[in-house]
C-alpha cells in the first residue's frame, strides 16, 4: 500500500474497502479525486444552495445531523480552500456555540432538481454567533446515483419551532420512516491524528420509498447499494458505530432526528434466510454485499423545522 493510499484513506476505510475488493482501485483514486481545495464549479455550486446538511460532535461527543438554510448567497467561498456559512438559520436544533475553533465538521450539498451533489470536509477557523469560517480539508463530488428528484417551495410555517425526545419510535415515526425515499446519515471518526480525512462526515442515502425496513425490535434496516466505493461512512462506522440519522418530511415541514448504534451485516449466501427474518424483507433477489443495521438511542423530533417544503408532484 503506497503513502498516499495511506493519507488518502483512515484505517476503518481501508478495512471495508480491503473486505468490499475495492482498495486497489480506490489506492490509485484516492488521492486524484479527493482534494485538498474547491475546484471552481463546486465554488459556484456551494454559493448557489438555499440548504447544506451538517455533520458535527456535540458536548456529549455524539454525532449529529442538521441542516442549515438561507436565502442562495449565504454560502460564500472566499478562496478555494475556504467557506464563510451564515449558521442563523437550522432545524432549530443546531446550537452553534456546541462548536469551536478546530472543531471538525462535515458538509453535503444537494441540487435534488438536477441530482448534483458535492461534499466537503472541513476545519472550523473562526467562529461567532452568526458565521462560521472553515478550512477546506477534503473536497470531492459524488454521482447522482439513488437521489430522488424534488422541488422546493419556502415554508411558511418554519420557525414555528416545536420538539420532543424519547428512547423509543412512536407510530408515526414509523411511519415517516418507512415513507422516505432519503435520509441523511453522519458519522464520526477521530484518533487524534491530524490527517484530512478525521472528523465528522455526513452522506446521503436515497432509494424508492420503503428502502428503508423497521424490523419488530425496532431497528431499522437498509441495505448498502454499490456506490463510489470510498466506504466514507462505513469506514467511519467501522470504527465508531455511533451516527445521526436525519429523516426529513418534506411534505409537513417535519423532521425526525435519531442517535443510533449500527452495526454493518455482511450477506452470505447459507445466511439469506435469517437475514429475512430480522428485516422483514424479501432478500430472495438480494444482490447487496452489506446492509446497515441501526438501533436507535434517541429520538428527537422537530416540528416546522425545514425553512423549504416540497412541491407536489
Amino acid at each position: 500500500m503506497n503513502q498516499h493510499s495511506q493519507i488518502s484513506w483512515h484505517s476503518g476505510e481501508l478495512a471495508m474497502q480491503n473486505r468490499a475488493g475495492t482498495a486497489e482501485r480506490m489506492s490509485e483514486i484516492g488521492p486524484k479525486y479527493i482534494r485538498k481545495f474547491m475546484p471552481q464549479q463546486h465554488r459556484d455550486f456551494f454559493s448557489g444552495l438555499s440548504m447544506i446538511y451538517i455533520a458535527y460532535s456535540d458536548y456529549n461527543e455524539s454525532v449529529n445531523a442538521s441542516i442549515l438554510f438561507g436565502e442562495p448567497g449565504f454560502i460564500q467561498p472566499p478562496t478555494e480552500t475556504e467557506l464563510l456559512i451564515n449558521a442563523q438559520y437550522s432545524l432549530g436544533d443546531f446550537v452553534i456555540e456546541q462548536l469551536k475553533i478546530g472543531d471538525r465538521v462535515g458538509l453535503l450539498g444537494i441540487e435534488f432538481a438536477t441530482k448534483r451533489r458535492n461534499r466537503v470536509n472541513a476545519l472550523i477557523t473562526e467562529i461567532n454567533q452568526k458565521t462560521i469560517r472553515l478550512k477546506v480539508l477534503q473536497s470531492y463530488g459524488n454521482c447522482p446515483k439513488y437521489i430522488q428528484a424534488k422541488i422546493f417551495t419556502r415554508n411558511f410555517d418554519y420557525g414555528e419551532f416545536t420538539s420532543s425526545t424519547s428512547k423509543q419510535l412512536q407510530q408515526a415515526d414509523k411511519q415517516l420512516i418507512l415513507k422516505a425515499d432519503t435520509f441523511f446519515i453522519a458519522s464520526h471518526f477521530d484518533d487524534g491524528q491530524q490527517h484530512s480525512n478525521r472528523g465528522a462526515d455526513i452522506s446521503h442515502r436515497g432509494g424508492s420509498a420503503g428502502f428503508v425496513a423497521i424490523s419488530k425490535t425496532g431497528e431499522l434496516w437498509v441495505d448498502d447499494y454499490l456506490g463510489n466505493g470510498f466506504f466514507n461512512t462505513l469506514g467511519n462506522l467501522t470504527i465508531n458505530p455511533i451516527a445521526g440519522l436525519l429523516f426529513c418530511d418534506w411534505h409537513t415541514g417535519h423532521v425526525l432526528h435519531l442517535t443510533v448504534s449500527s452495526k454493518i451485516i455482511w450477506h452470505i449466501p447459507d445466511d439469506q434466510s435469517s437475514l429475512a427474518i430480522n428485516t422483514q424483507k424479501d432478500t430472495s433477489s438480494n444482490k447487496t454485499q452489506r446492509s446497515l443495521c441501526f438501533t436507535p438511542l434517541k429520538i428527537e423530533r422537530f416540528n416546522n423545522a425545514l425553512a423549504y417544503r416540497q412541491v407536489a408532484s
